[in-house]
């Protein structure tokens, strides 16, 4: 299943744990595909770098720097939507949209309002979470 994680998600999994680490375990079990355009790893690398920083913990972006690039799929972006009330937003829906992505899961306010884009549901980890687990048993 190919999913578009918003840094949000990817950096709460990394750091706080919670439903976000669990999303991230399913991308470590390869049970979920996670998409990413050249701009999303970059913003994704910066902000582990920048918290890994202040929790003098740089350990942690050592890693994720040599796994994210080797474990991502990587998007080229051909057409760009200006959907989002935060410009920021934008580039998970252009990925998703792009790379055909079955949701995008964040934990941002002015993603989440917007529902769904383009047959693209927007949904935070406890909603992933929970739709994933009811097609997990649909398939088996």
């Amino acid at each position: 299943m190919k999913v578009v994680l918003d840094t949000n998600v990817l950096v709460s999994g990394i750091f706080w744990g919670g439903r976000p680490l669990k999303v991230l375990t399913l991308w470590e079990k390869r049970k979920i595909d996670l998409l990413v355009t050249d701009s999303i790893l970059d913003e994704y690398l910066r902000t582990i770098h920048r918290i890994a920083e202040r929790l003098d913990r740089a350990s942690i972006y050592k890693a994720w720097a040599l796994v994210l690039p080797a474990k991502v799929t990587l998007i080229a972006v051909k057409k760009s939507f200006r959907l989002c009330r935060d410009p920021k937003g934008d580039m998970f829906i252009d990925c998703a949209i792009a790379g055909k992505s079955r949701s995008i899961v964040t934990g941002d306010k002015d993603l989440l309002v917007l529902k769904t884009v383009l047959g693209v549901p927007i949904v935070d980890a406890t909603h992933f979470l929970a739709e994933f687990k009811t097609q997990e048993r649909n398939v088996h």
